[in-house]
């Protein structure tokens, strides 16, 4: 009886893959000189680099959505099973592991999750109405010990920091889309609030992105007492009709647990 041929070893990472696990290591600052760099050589965005930028619902204007798993920026809730990885996270491991270990459920973003969203403007300008928030799902915190990365450099340059929306996802309804306004109204965001103000300014919109342009804003979602899944939307006008797209990790819901 003869037995079956092993699997085919995996393909190897094509170049798009291989340039995003690279584009994932750079900070926001030189991602944005990346591109700036690129459009002014060239005129257009080459394939590499347009790979990186997901597709959108119209043909004027290009979106980046990217959670900063970077060891120096992000606490972490490492559940017992994953407690082995706690000493690799403090000596500042790969950030490219560190997204690995996220997204397979070892470890656990811990009271806040940041993402940086780049926006590219097409042709023609482009005008940012409405920014939306939805809470998934909303179960018991996760138990574990609390990791950080030790021994990082200095912070980037407040000058580079983008705009901010910080969100206290623990107020909002399971399943309801939330708008911005909202946000920056309700008494039970006010905390959310001080801390955008704390960062840097707060994001105003609507927002025009002038052709060729690029803007940026970090989204943070804070959880003091849940586990928690989340998106957002976006949703602009090309100067005849409105688009809405979506906010998330790489497909995935965004998702902060509680300190336990």
């Amino acid at each position: 009886m003869s037995t079956p041929d092993a699997p085919p070893p995996p393909p190897r990472p094509g170049p798009v893959t291989r340039f995003r696990h690279w584009h994932r290591t750079m900070s926001l600052s030189n991602r944005l000189a990346l591109y700036a760099l690129v459009l002014a050589a060239a005129g257009v965005v080459t394939p590499l680099v347009a790979a990186i930028w997901t597709g959108s619902q119209g043909p004027d204007l290009g979106l980046l959505v990217e959670q900063d798993n970077n060891g120096c920026t992000s606490v972490w809730t490492v559940p017992r099973e994953s407690t082995a990885l706690v000493d690799d996270i403090i000596a500042n491991v790969d950030v490219r592991q560190l997204t690995r270990w996220e997204r397979d459920g070892r470890i656990m973003h811990r009271e806040t999750v940041k993402a940086r969203v780049s926006i590219r403007g097409g042709e023609t300008p482009v005008e940012l109405r409405d920014l939306t928030i939805t809470v998934l799902s909303r179960t018991d915190p996760v138990t574990g010990e609390q990791s950080e990365a030790q021994g990082c450099g200095g912070e980037d340059n407040p000058q580079d920091e983008p705009d901010f929306v910080v969100v206290d996802l623990d107020t909002l309804p399971v399943g309801t889309a939330v708008p911005i306004d909202y946000l920056q109204q309700s008494d039970q965001q006010a905390g959310a609030r001080q801390l955008a103000d704390d960062e840097g300014e707060q994001i105003t919109l609507p927002r025009t992105i002038d052709a060729q342009d690029i803007y940026s804003f970090t989204l943070i979602g804070r959880s003091m007492t849940y586990d928690t899944e989340w998106q957002a939307e976006i949703t602009w006008w090309d100067g005849e009709h409105l688009h809405t797209d979506l906010l998330n990790d790489d497909g995935a819901p965004f998702r902060v647990t509680a300190p336990g």
